[in-house]
C-alpha cells in the first residue's frame, strides 16, 4: 500500500494545508534519518530528499498515501546549523502542524538506536503528552549496534525511557531497509485501509 505514496506538497505554513482524513507525522532530531525512513517505508529511493547535512528538511513535506491520507515529514529538532530565527519558525511550523490541525493523527518520533533517546526526544514526548497527541517511537539505525544488543533490548530501553509500552517501539534500519514490516502494518492500520 505505501509503495504508491507520492509527494503532495511542501508548505511552511500548516494553516495553508487542506484537511485530511488521517495523518502519520514523522518527527525527530536533525539528521536522525526521517527522510530515509520515509523512502524505506514506501520502497522508493528518492521520494524524500536525504542529506548528510543536518537541517535539510526546512518545510512541512506532505506525502499522499491515498486520498486525504498523508505521511508528513517535519523539520528536525536539535542541532541543525541554521539561524535562531529559522529554528523559531520551524518550532512554530511543527506546533501548527501537530497541535492546531484537528485531523486524526499520530506522531512517530524517530530516534537514533545507536545514540539512544536524548533529552530533546524526551522533551518532544512531554510536549505531545501535554496536548494528548498519540505517539510511537521508531529506533532507526539499528544496524549500527553491536550484534550482542538485541532488538528487544533496544525496545525495552526506549519504552522505559519514555514510559510507554514496548509494543509502541519499532526498530528499523533505513540504510539496510530492515525491520519495516511491523511498522508498515501499523501505519496502514492507522490510516485505515
Amino acid at each position: 500500500m505505501l509503495e504508491k505514496t507520492v509527494f503532495f506538497r511542501a508548505e511552511s505554513n500548516a494553516k495553508l494545508l487542506p484537511q485530511s482524513m488521517a495523518e502519520v507525522i514523522l518527527s525527530g532530531r536533525s539528521n536522525v534519518g526521517k527522510s530515509s525512513v520515509i523512502n524505506a517505508l514506501c520502497s522508493q529511493k528518492n521520494l524524500a530528499r536525504t542529506s548528510k547535512t543536518p537541517g535539510r528538511t526546512r518545510s512541512i513535506n506532505v506525502y499522499s498515501v491515498a486520498m486525504k491520507k498523508w505521511m508528513i515529514d517535519l523539520p528536525g529538532y536539535g542541532f541543525a546549523r541554521v539561524s535562531f530565527e529559522e529554528k523559531e519558525l520551524w518550532n512554530k511550523m511543527i506546533e501548527e502542524c501537530i497541535v492546531q490541525r484537528k485531523n486524526k493523527k499520530t506522531v512517530y518520533i524517530i530516534i537514533d538506536a545507536f545514540v539512544g533517546p536524548t533529552e530533546l526526544d524526551f522533551d518532544m514526548v512531554c510536549w505531545l503528552r501535554e496536548y494528548n497527541i498519540p505517539f510511537k517511537i521508531i529506533a532507526n539505525k539499528f544496524d549500527k549496534l553491536p550484534d550482542i544488543i538485541t532488538e528487544d533490548e533496544v525496545k525495552t530501553k526506549a519504552a522505559q525511557y519514555f514510559g510507554i509500552d514496548k509494543s509502541l517501539v519499532f526498530t528499523v534500519s533505513a540504510k539496510k531497509k530492515a525491520g519495516f514490516n511491523k511498522l508498515k502494518d501499523d501505519i496502514v492500520r492507522f490510516l485505515g485501509y
